[in-house]
């Protein structure tokens, strides 16, 4: 709690300083507009850069808009099913269920820290507003200006485009353009994926992640820990622990060899079980590297590392209990975040409400087969929808 007052603390000291400079320095003469919660500052830099590169390579553009156009389609279906799943099930078990929605944010998100986020969030805006802007102009679409905003604490970029040429703009072009964005994002988390699958490679075995308060591990065995066997019975993973756990009854001796050297314990009774011995440890091991081939299993381990929680079956994602690192683990955590955001985020994005680009996707779809008028009210009417389903999302961290 300390961490999120200090934070909300700097918010408050940065806009007050803000509204300060901008009445003594006048900033709106250096393109910087500021407001209570509010700061953009517009440019014509890099709007060259954009120009160019969109040129050198624009049926290439053209076909990652494309690609990018079908791919915001699906997976805007999905990302709107997963939170109208997730908000069933909050409804159903509020008390029992995680948040559906999380302030990806340093001290809101466990371990995340102000240094891996600020250079996860500044890819994630520098990758997902050129994507925009190099599409734009690969199809013949005018940019304004490019740009920063912040609105109280959460940060943003854009490229601005000639929002009537665009709105009058084929829909097709459209979609390309909407779709740029997150599909950037979704390469670039998947690329700092491959990096962190190069650089980490699983350990061996099943480790101690954490101990029990007032159990027979407590002041004996310590996290890190690999246990190597029990009474002699080789473990090497959760289900052999188990097995083993399972032959046991309270009050048991049991001998622990770990890498550390050997315990003897006496067990306690397990809380599901009053007939079998416990513990009292959180066993983990690695998660085995070909489970990142399936893309679903990658947004769930993103979406479990925001949760500060364990992935699947015990597995324990990118923590240096259960993995070696070829690099230093400060360099392992700014990439792990750049995945999880750029992932969870570019998926966010893709929801179906207005300003999100999945909101304009929808509205591109429903104006392909009826009116623009029609398109808008649509897409109104799904931007309500999310925006009740994001806040049923939010519950469980209020109760």
């Amino acid at each position: 709690m300390s961490a999120i007052i200090l934070t909300l603390l700097l918010i408050g000291m940065f806009w007050a300083g803000a509204l300060i400079a901008h009445r003594r320095y006048d900033l709106k003469r250096r393109g910087i507009e500021v407001a209570p919660g509010f700061l953009m500052w517009r440019t014509t830099r890099g709007l060259k850069f954009i120009d160019r590169a969109a040129k050198a390579c624009r049926k290439g553009w053209l076909a990652y808009g494309t690609v990018a156009a079908t791919t915001g389609i699906i997976l805007m279906v999905f990302i709107f099913t997963m939170v109208a799943l997730s908000a069933r099930i909050i409804l159903s078990h509020p008390s029992e269920s995680p948040p559906g929605v999380v302030i990806a944010y340093p001290g809101f998100v466990p371990g995340l820290e102000v240094l891996p986020w600020l250079v996860a969030i500044s890819l994630l805006l520098l990758v997902h507003e050129f994507s925009h802007g190099l599409v734009l102009r690969a199809q013949g679409l005018k940019t304004k200006s490019v740009g920063v905003l912040l609105l109280l604490a959460v940060p943003g970029a854009f490229v601005e485009p000639d929002e009537e040429q665009l709105r009058r703009a084929p829909i097709s072009k459209r979609l390309r353009v909407y779709g740029a964005g997150s599909f950037g994002n979704f390469l670039l988390a998947f690329l700092c994926l491959g990096l962190l699958l190069f650089c980490l490679s699983p350990k061996d075995g099943i480790y101690v992640y954490g101990i029990a308060k007032g159990y027979p591990a407590e002041n004996v065995l310590t996290p890190g820990m690999r246990i190597l066997a029990l009474d002699n019975w080789r473990v090497d993973n959760y289900e052999e622990l188990h097995n083993f756990m399972s032959t046991t009854v309270p009050g048991q001796i049991v001998r622990i060899s770990t890498d550390r050297g050997e315990y003897s314990v006496k067990l306690a009774r397990d809380p599901d079980s009053e007939n079998r011995g416990y513990l009292g440890i959180w066993p983990v091991s690695a998660v085995p590297e070909s489970r990142f081939v399936n893309p679903l299993f990658d947004f769930g381990a993103a979406a479990a590392i925001v949760l500060g929680r364990l992935a699947f079956d015990h597995q324990l994602l990118f923590h240096p209990y259960v993995y070696d690192s070829l690099v230093p683990w400060g360099v392992v955590d700014i990439i792990k975040w750049t995945f999880v955001l750029n992932l969870l985020v570019g998926l966010f994005n893709l929801l179906p409400a207005v300003p999100l680009d999945g909101g304009y996707i929808l509205q591109g779809l429903v104006e392909k087969v009826s009116s623009p008028k029609v398109a808008k009210r649509v897409s109104y009417a799904f931007s309500m929808v999310v925006l009740v389903l994001i806040i049923i999302g939010f519950l469980p961290k209020v109760i």
